[in-house]
């Protein structure tokens, strides 16, 4: 039966690579007629294989795919715990509630009313956690180039209710970290690193989302590797990993795919450790803790097929890495020419961004204005995007929301109205990048 099931499998896996196959050959680019996008899933027959496997497994929550893609990023990052979710958004939020939990000591514990710090040019669910969980986001301008806070920001913006920082390395490109982990550490602060746009990013030899107490990184589509949707939170500390695990499985106690892989589900979860832990509560002696919550959580769970993708995709990603770094080394130099109207990106000393995307800030003396641009490109079939939220507090939902804002928000206002980003993801080909670089000539052009 085994023997049978595997060759219609191999079946299938035949026929996929067939569809791949025709689907490239009609793949063939159409400048000026064909959409250049910022961002595609890259992706073959091996992770539709590999999803396939997990659907007729017929095992579709938390199980082997996913803790072998936990075991795998975490080895990829050289940290303890990675902790798969439905998405980066979720892994924000499961980062900040962690702190939260009564399972941390009162001292070390956040308490609603402290202080977060963070940028005000963000993405909305990096401050949306602070808010949700009754914190208050301190809010520092950022730099024109990095799109990263200044360093020296930290000290001025510091107060006796400050007790974290949750800093994006912006567009994969990484923050100063050696300053960071100084800082968080001299005044005994939590540091959360958002590096959803920065899987594959390095400072000074180590990968970002490693550096602090929590990383955070999503695999939408547009990002480095894709489950579709999804994310990871990672941690090197025990505790917090056992405390995200319980608040992104619905807050229960038990917590056995970090405290012990070699159980739960596939090999059942021994007696002894299903009854333990209940003598200080009000629960029963036999009351099973994989029923039982320790923290008020959610379900943020991914599913098997989402893992199943994911595993694929890590063994792409020295590759992607390399494609995203030569799309925008290509882009740079190209840009160079055009300096005298544009802000181009700038990269600190120690770092290696795996860029996520290639911004622009138009400067304040150019002769045409961001939507000039923009149109012109969109007209050319050229996808740009808006760099994220530029200024948060310039949106609607943040209208009435409590914060402090702890220096002249000067570039955050600017990003908004100047600020925009080209992408620079594998399937951008040579052939693509130097349309885009065409059209933007016949652009400028016009202004000189």
């Amino acid at each position: 039966m085994k023997d049978d099931e595997a060759a219609l499998r191999e079946e299938i896996f035949k026929t996929v690579k067939r569809i791949l196959q025709l689907h490239a050959s009609e793949k063939a680019f159409r400048p000026g007629k064909d959409m250049v996008r910022y961002a595609e899933a890259v992706y073959d027959h091996e992770e539709i294989e590999n999803m396939f496997n997990a659907i007729l497994d017929g095992w579709f929550g938390v199980g082997k795919y996913a803790r072998r893609f936990e075991a795998e990023l975490a080895k990829f990052l050289d940290v303890n715990n990675a902790i798969m979710t439905n998405s980066g958004s979720s892994a924000n939020l499961l980062a900040i509630s962690a702190l939260m939990s009564d399972q941390l000591s009162d001292d070390v514990q956040l308490k609603k009313g402290d202080e977060v710090m963070t940028p005000a040019s963000t993405f909305p669910t990096i401050i949306n956690p602070i808010i949700q969980n009754g914190l208050v986001p301190v809010l520092l301008d950022v730099e024109i180039g990095t799109y990263n806070i200044r360093a020296e920001s930290l000290n001025s913006a510091l107060s006796k209710k400050t007790k974290a920082i949750f800093v994006p390395h912006t567009l994969g490109n990484p923050n100063d970290m050696n300053y960071l982990t100084e800082f968080s550490k001299e005044h005994e602060l939590f540091l959360i690193e958002d590096a959803c746009d920065a899987l594959g990013s390095k400072y000074n030899g180590k990968y970002v989302g490693g550096f602090g107490s929590f990383g955070t990184f999503s695999f939408y589509p547009a990002h480095q590797i894709t489950t579709g949707e999804g994310g990871a939170v990672a941690t090197s500390d025990e505790k917090l990993a056992e405390i995200v695990l319980s608040l992104r499985d619905w807050g229960r106690t038990c917590v056995m795919p970090v405290c012990n892989p070699q159980y739960c589900p596939d090999k059942g979860c021994p007696k002894s450790a299903r009854y333990e832990g209940h003598a200080a509560t009000d629960l029963p002696e036999d009351y099973d803790k994989r029923y039982s919550y320790t923290n008020i959580g959610y379900n943020l769970k991914p599913t098997e097929i989402q893992a199943a993708m994911g595993l694929a995709q890590l063994k792409k990603l020295p590759k992607f890495i390399e494609a995203r770094k030569k799309n925008f080394t290509y882009l740079y130099d190209e840009s160079q020419k055009y300096e005298d109207f544009f802000i181009l990106p700038r990269i600190l000393p120690k770092s290696e961004p795996c860029w996520f995307a290639f911004p622009l800030t138009i400067r304040e003396d150019s002769p045409f204005k961001r939507k000039d641009v923009i149109q012109w490109l969109t007209k050319n079939n050229i996808e740009a995007k808006m760099l994220f939220a530029g200024n948060i507090l310039k949106h609607p939902a943040y209208k009435n929301v409590k914060y402090r804002v702890a220096e002249k928000l000067t570039n955050s206002d600017c990003i908004i109205q100047d600020s925009f980003f080209l992408g620079v993801y594998p399937g951008m080909t040579e052939e693509k990048m130097t349309y885009m670089m065409e059209v933007m000539k016949k652009f400028i052009s016009k202004y000189r």
